[in-house]
């Protein structure tokens, strides 16, 4: 091994982590205060919340993976001090996770049932209609999550994590 400075020193790599693990943190906690929420509204309605948060916590992660990929394609015109360039990526970056989940919402909107029944076929009625129910207002929030995701990753390319945050 050779003796070289680190790149990052550990007190650097904590302000970059940190904000990061935070970040996650909340994201899991949304589904849970979800299903707090309703747990005062009966059996069915935490069923549905809780079928439906799974799907939610994928899309999340999907948008994730697909804006950390554009983020890396930002951190490296960043790195080369191509602002022109950066900002152009980032530009596409939200313009494509946008309309990728608006998409998204439009189908889930319009085949939420099917793709519910498909997905969850054994459920009880009730329980599908609350899955139904939470789900539109969910698919709602998939164009504002493309759009946080994807601003939050180029923050996170240009070494500000904290304002992701």
């Amino acid at each position: 091994m050779d003796n070289k400075k680190p790149l990052f020193s550990n007190k650097e790599l904590l302000h970059l982590i940190i904000p990061l693990i935070l970040q996650q943190v909340l994201a899991v906690t949304i589904g849970m205060v979800d299903t707090l929420m309703v747990s005062s509204a009966g059996e069915a309605a935490v069923s549905g919340v809780s079928l439906v948060n799974s799907l939610d916590t994928l899309l999340v992660i999907a948008f994730g993976a697909l804006v950390s990929g554009g983020a890396v394609i930002v951190a490296q015109f960043l790195g080369q001090k191509n602002r022109e360039n950066a900002l152009n990526s980032a530009k596409q970056l939200l313009y494509i996770t946008t309309s990728i989940a608006t998409f998204i919402t439009v189908t889930v909107l319009t085949f939420r049932g099917p793709l519910l029944g498909l997905l969850f076929g054994d459920a009880q009625a009730d329980v599908m209609q609350s899955a139904s129910d939470y789900f539109f207002y969910v698919a709602l929030s998939f164009p504002l999550l493309a759009i946080i995701e994807s601003v939050g990753g180029c923050f996170r390319a240009s070494g500000n994590t904290r304002i992701a945050l």
